[in-house]
């Protein structure tokens, strides 16, 4: 595994821990906003990390939505539709934030942070098995 892969799932590692941190509190109007946005980068992060374990296993997955139908794939994922959505909601909270979207946007954040978790998981899984 590259150090460029390693230090992207440390990076994930800790914004999902970041992520899962303002999950924790109560539901307000900026706690809300904190969650939306690390969801956002949280996301961003995690195609990363499917991008680039793609590439490392000779794949090419160059958006978002290729690097996640590589991700299932190659097993690091298996709800597919579930990601697509997350895609969604990050590209909706950058485009367009109304109150409605803001809390849609926050509901798949609590959904995204079991996903974000288990992919974190697999990829750990696989490269402590040397299977990576």
């Amino acid at each position: 595994m590259t150090e460029k892969l390693q230090l992207q799932i440390r990076q994930l590692e800790r914004a999902t821990g970041r992520l899962a941190e303002v999950l924790s509190l109560e539901p307000t109007l900026v706690t809300m906003d904190a969650t939306i946005q690390r969801f956002e980068f949280t996301f961003e992060l995690a195609w990363k990390v499917m991008k680039n374990f793609a590439y490392e296993k000779g794949l090419e997955a160059i958006s978002p939505r290729d690097a996640i139908r590589t991700a299932a794939q190659l097993g690091l994922i298996e709800k597919v539709e579930e990601w697509f959505a997350f895609l969604e909601a990050r590209n909706n909270s950058s485009h367009i934030y109304d109150d409605k979207m803001a809390a849609d946007v926050y509901e798949t954040a609590k959904k995204f942070l079991p996903e974000a978790k288990a992919l974190i998981e697999k990829i750990n899984h696989l490269q402590g098995s040397n299977l990576f």
